[in-house]
């Protein structure tokens, strides 16, 4: 008898051991994800700040994303985010032996994300009033995991550490979430159509003669008015002008040099540009960039040998509404700076006085 309830003890207290590892396995294997949004279109705006103390903070206003409320941001890089705030899972916690090393790197090596999103004091039963903006959640990046499949991640006020992924994408998160400016700076210098701009002004600093100025007159009509005498042309290779203008409508810079040294940009300031452009829009806005010569760095050579004195790929540039210098290459700035010899057709016609085209106002 004795022997019968050892054994009804030992079966009851493996049910219960049973038991609780079961309710364990699934307290853990239920994960609160709190990286998910529900619904980003609420999303307002976003800041970031990285342990070199770069920081970015990304705001909504209208249909565009502004870089610290001034400059625009590449919208797709936005979406980005979002959309990885969207569909982002916890793949599992990190395991307890790696949980040290995870705190060490995330203290060290991580981006600070804050989501701040629209919200109501009071949202209840379909009614919303008082509008604010609420900072809904902060967490922070760190770096891939070993295999490149992962991303270390944690919530701020969390002692959990996770290794997060995204559905149908093979790779990390991190460089989603970069608190560096030059990754989030639209790079679009022109993006206007020939029927909103009013005036384009061209000038070339070693070639003053070439500059001009073309006007925009009404009914699709355009004066070009040399900037040498200050006199407009009688004549001008009209497809020429209007395929000039057509080009505004999407030009772009290569590539944003934040860390220009202060002396080489001083220098540039201090310079007269190889070309400069300056357009302005029926609604009086205006945008200029200034072009410089780029030393050749990497010694390229023409058909003889000789080293090119500058590069001849691509110039620096400065342009009025971005705070850093940038580069932009002559294949797509050529489009927008086109000589006037080139607006009149006189390499058509060599013989040709350029002065029998002009006229006195």
């Amino acid at each position: 008898m004795r022997n019968k309830t050892k054994i009804s003890i030992a079966i009851s207290f493996g049910i219960i051991i049973l038991a609780i590892v079961t309710l364990l396995n699934q307290k853990n294997s239920t994960i609160n994800n709190d990286f998910l949004l529900s619904d980003t279109s609420r999303v307002v705006k976003i800041f970031m700040v990285n342990k070199q103390n770069e920081s970015i903070t990304l705001s909504k206003k209208g249909k565009d994303w502004l870089i610290n409320e001034k400059e625009k941001a590449i919208t797709e890089n936005v979406n980005i985010i979002l959309k990885t705030l969207m569909y982002i899972e916890i793949r599992q916690p990190v395991s307890r032996n790696s949980y040290n090393t995870m705190i060490k790197q995330l203290a060290t090596n991580s981006v600070k994300v804050e989501i701040y999103e629209d919200s109501y004091i009071i949202d209840f039963g379909g009614i919303q009033l008082f509008p604010k903006v609420k900072k809904t959640k902060v967490f922070y990046v760190g770096s891939p995991t070993r295999n490149y499949k992962g991303t270390i991640m944690m919530m701020e006020g969390s002692d959990d550490i996770y290794v997060t992924y995204l559905p149908g994408f093979n790779g990390y998160l991190t460089e989603r979430f970069s608190a560096n400016y030059a990754d989030w700076i639209n790079h679009n210098i022109f993006k206007i159509p020939i029927r909103s701009i009013l005036k384009v002004r061209v000038e070339f600093g070693d070639k003053p003669m070439q500059s001009y100025e073309i006007q925009n007159v009404g009914n699709r009509k355009f004066d070009v008015i040399s900037l040498h005498t200050n006199m407009p042309l009688q004549s001008y290779d009209t497809t020429r002008v209007l395929e000039e203008l057509a080009s505004f409508r999407s030009i772009n810079f290569e590539a944003l040099l934040d860390g220009m040294p202060k002396r080489t940009l001083d220098s540039l300031v201090n310079s007269t540009p190889l070309r400069t452009v300056t357009l302005t829009t029926i609604d009086q806005q205006q945008v200029r960039i200034r072009m410089y010569h780029r030393p050749n760095f990497n010694d390229k050579v023409d058909f003889n040998g000789k080293h090119f004195p500058y590069d001849m790929d691509r110039m620096y540039a400065l342009i009025d509404n971005i705070k850093h210098p940038v580069t932009v290459q002559f294949f797509v700035v050529d489009n927008i700076t086109r000589t006037l010899d080139y607006l009149v057709g006189k390499e058509k016609r060599k013989t040709e006085n350029m002065e029998g085209f002009l006229i006195g106002k």
